[in-house]
């Protein structure tokens, strides 16, 4: 699983859990937490664990 798959399932479970305790500053703050990751994503997927993975190239 790539880097970006693995950060939005993590903050989409933490998202769910902080709505569940009435948490909605914190709701706010992972939201704009996945923002981040999707305006990173190119970079996020073609990384497994931080590493670049085989067969991927660095883009500037």
């Amino acid at each position: 699983m790539d880097d970006f798959t693995q950060m939005m399932k993590m903050l989409e479970s933490a998202r769910q859990l902080a709505d569940m305790n009435q948490l909605p500053l914190l709701v706010y703050l992972i939201e704009v937490a996945k923002a981040e990751a999707r305006a990173n994503r190119f970079e996020l997927r073609d990384k497994k664990r931080g590493v670049l993975m085989a067969g991927k190239s660095a883009v500037g």
